[in-house]
């Protein structure tokens, strides 16, 4: 019959055919901190040819983040992180300014998923580089106000393994592993949805439509574009000239590199009572204000997205 063939199944990839297709695309993350020795390890998956996804708590608080590959041949440095606006999804986008070896993967539909389906997870568990580990499906779970479900896992994941890819047999992602549940049970995993990836960006556009909104009746001047207009105080990246006042300048300037790998939208802010620190959402610049003005501290932007908007 004429396209009978097209109606069979793909045959699964032997693992040894799954871990040449898919682990070209996995990396591990390096996450510095401002603390000496302190830091993270985890993983990461390249989506297109500048872009890795991976969970945000692997990176968050970071002052500086580098991906490797192949054993540390290959070391990139990250430009700049775009998290998901919900916190709960722990999903974020890391930018690079150079293409990346070895091209993304590709990601599965949402409903390919099964409770039974082969699976296997690639990543860096306890630091130890493109670790494959196979298992099933074991269960979908239900994740409050999200329509897409959680992937529970068998396969062996350990500290290191979060943001890694779970592929199906067909070397398709399926999901981001996110948590291990047990530390007495490493077969016992769980993965954010691979379609999550898919949709931050257009959550993200319009996280930034709110944030111009809030910025806007918080008397902030905002150019014909939308965007905060610098008072020309400063380039962006300058460091050194951030109004220190009392505050102790590592711990400012720390801050501040944290503020400078953060995708739009974003704001570092200088409170009347010596605080300083970065905000990244409208929910959390309401509440900045809030705070201050029940305070009775003024609270100034000294920049905002690409600008800095501190006055001459």
């Amino acid at each position: 019959m004429v396209g009978l063939s097209t109606l069979q199944p793909t045959a699964a990839l032997t693992p040894a055919e799954l871990f040449a297709r898919a682990a070209p695309a996995v990396w591990m993350v390096q996450a510095d901190h401002a603390a000496p020795g302190a830091g993270a390890v985890g993983s990461a998956v390249a989506i297109d040819a500048r872009t890795l996804a991976t969970n945000a708590h692997v990176v968050n608080g970071a002052t500086s983040i580098r991906v490797s590959h192949d054993a540390g041949k290959t070391i990139v440095q990250v430009a700049q992180v775009t998290r998901d606006p919900d916190p709960a999804r722990d999903l974020c986008l890391l930018a690079v300014n150079e293409d990346l070896p070895g091209g993304p993967v590709s990601i599965a539909p949402a409903d390919s998923v099964a409770v039974g389906g082969r699976v296997y997870a690639i990543g860096a568990p306890l630091g130890l580089e493109l670790s494959l580990t196979e298992g099933l499906v074991s269960g979908l779970r239900e994740i409050a106000n999200e329509p897409l479900l959680s992937i529970q896992f068998s396969a062996a994941t350990a500290p290191g393994s979060s943001g890694g890819g779970l592929f199906d047999d067909q070397g398709r992602l399926i999901g981001l592993t996110s948590a291990i549940a047990s530390k007495e049970n490493e077969s016992l995993g769980f993965a954010h949805p691979a379609q999550w990836i898919s949709e931050l960006m257009p959550r993200v556009e319009a996280e930034r439509t709110v944030w111009g909104e809030r910025l806007a009746a918080n008397g902030v001047l905002l150019g014909v574009d939308g965007h905060a207009a610098p008072s020309g105080f400063a380039e962006l990246s300058d460091l050194t000239r951030i109004p220190l006042g009392e505050r102790p300048a590592k711990e400012v300037t720390d801050a501040y590199r944290q503020f400078l790998l953060l995708a739009k939208p974003r704001a570092f802010v200088l409170t009347g009572d010596g605080r300083w620190g970065a905000i990244a959402a409208p929910a959390a610049l309401d509440a900045l204000i809030a705070e201050c003005a029940a305070a009775g501290v003024q609270c100034q932007f000294y920049a905002i997205d690409d600008a800095v908007v501190w006055p001459l």
